[in-house]
C-alpha cells in the first residue's frame, strides 16, 4: 500500500508539471444535495486538479461547517470528441461513521468506486446520457452481496438571455444506494448566473431546484463558486 501511494505521488506530481491547466476553486453551498440524495448541510466544496490532452485529474471536497462531516473524491475524466469517461473515488466520514481513509476492507471502508460514461448528441442539440455503477468498495445489500448501484442520467443545458440553465433527470435501475428498486431519484433544474461586482471581477452565484420523487422530496439549494 506505501509503495502504491508513493508511485501515486510521482505519477500526479508528474502529471502536474506537464499539465496544459491546473485549476483550483471552490463553492459555499446551502446544502449538499447528490444525485437527489440529502448528502449534508451548509458546506465549502473545494476543489484542485489539472487538464492534459483531454484528460482531467483532480480532488474534490465537501466538509460541513457545523458538523464533522467530510467526503472527499478522488477522480479522472477522460474527453474524446462527445464521449467522456469517468473514474471515481468517493470517501465519506462522518461524526456518527469515523472511517479512516486508509482502511480499504470492502465491508468497513468508507470507500467506494465507480466506473461511467456519459455521451453529448451535438452541439446544436447538447443533450447528454451519463450511466455510472459502483464497482468496488462498501456498497452492499443487506443480503451481503454486492449491489453495484447504478444510477443513469439525462442532461440538457441550455440558457436564457445571460443565465446559464439546466435541467436533468436521474434514475436508478435497481435496488442499491439510491433505492431499494427502479425508480426515479432526481429531477432538477439549475440556473448559473455572474453577478458584476467590478470591472475586473464577477461573482458566479447558482440555484438548484432538486425533486427526488422515490423518496418525495424537494430541495432548493443556493450556491456562490470561487
Amino acid at each position: 500500500m506505501k509503495k502504491s501511494i508513493v508511485l501515486a505521488t510521482i505519477l500526479y506530481c508528474a502529471a502536474f508539471a506537464q499539465a496544459q491547466e491546473v485549476f483550483v476553486n471552490a463553492d459555499f453551498v446551502s446544502s449538499y444535495i447528490w444525485r437527489g440524495i440529502d448528502s449534508g448541510n451548509s458546506s465549502v466544496q473545494p476543489s484542485l486538479g489539472i487538464n492534459w490532452k483531454g484528460l482531467t485529474a483532480y480532488a474534490w471536497g465537501s466538509t460541513e461547517f457545523r458538523k464533522k462531516n467530510n467526503e472527499i473524491d478522488l477522480s479522472l475524466e477522460y474527453e474524446c470528441k462527445n464521449l467522456t469517461l469517468y473514474a471515481n473515488n468517493y470517501f465519506t466520514q462522518t461524526e456518527e461513521e469515523p472511517f479512516k481513509y486508509f482502511n480499504y476492507k470492502s465491508h468497513s471502508t468508507g470507500h467506494t468506486f465507480e466506473a461511467g460514461a456519459g455521451y453529448m448528441i451535438c452541439e446544436k442539440f447538447p443533450l447528454s446520457v451519463s450511466w455510472y455503477t459502483t464497482f468496488a468498495g462498501n456498497d452492499y445489500r443487506e443480503n451481503g452481496k454486492r449491489a453495484w448501484s447504478s444510477y443513469c442520467e439525462l442532461s440538457y443545458p441550455f440558457s436564457v438571455n445571460d443565465v446559464n440553465l439546466c435541467i436533468e433527470a436521474g434514475f436508478t435501475p435497481w435496488e442499491g444506494f439510491y433505492s431499494d428498486n427502479l425508480n426515479i431519484v432526481n429531477v432538477d433544474l439549475s440556473a448559473t448566473k455572474e453577478i458584476k461586482i467590478t470591472s475586473g471581477f464577477s461573482l458566479p452565484v447558482f440555484g438548484k431546484l432538486i425533486a427526488n420523487l422515490h423518496e418525495k422530496q424537494l430541495y432548493f439549494v443556493f450556491g456562490i463558486s470561487l
